[in-house]
């Protein structure tokens, strides 16, 4: 029986390491065997107060597989149907609230609270995207104070 499973557990890792190159090729530009992963994250690059309603310029961007991330409009655009993971974090000062909105297509999805108070908050939410949807991070107070590096943006597809 152990000789059987053995056999099995390397068959099958064979066919699927075989199957994953044949199917992703030699051109996946930098990411090997994901050429078609969807993933992203960016982080702030200057300390800035930002007024409500006003996007978090997130321009830093630390990995950008599927390159559906613009760090020149601070969006993130669904290159295909699917559920979707976004996550953030923002870097607050003690005078300052760092009240935050995920925002999909111009609309709010997800709000996230955080007092004044040198501190670390965010959210994690998952959201059922189309083809070209589009989400980004604003401001939701009047005036949030946003340290720079320690703030971050990243979202990833499920499937």
């Amino acid at each position: 029986m152990k000789t059987i499973t053995l056999v099995c557990v390397v068959m099958c890792l064979t066919f699927g390491m075989a199957s994953s190159h044949y199917y992703y090729g030699h051109h996946d530009h930098g990411y090997h065997g994901h050429r078609h992963r969807i993933a992203f994250t960016a982080v702030t690059s200057s300390t800035t107060t930002y007024s409500s309603g006003t996007t978090i310029r997130f321009t830093t961007v630390k990995a950008n597989y599927g390159h559906a991330y613009n760090n020149g409009n601070y969006r993130f655009t669904a290159p295909s149907n699917g559920l979707y993971v976004f996550s953030w974090s923002i870097a607050t000062h003690t005078s300052y609230k760092g009240h935050t909105k995920l925002v999909k297509n111009g609309s709010t999805y997800h709000q996230a609270r955080c007092s004044s108070g040198y501190q670390q908050c965010g959210a994690t939410v998952t959201i059922i995207l189309h083809k070209h949807d589009q989400v980004w991070l604003e401001s939701d107070y009047s005036s949030i104070y946003v340290y720079a590096t320690y703030s971050s943006f990243s979202g990833w597809k499920l499937n």
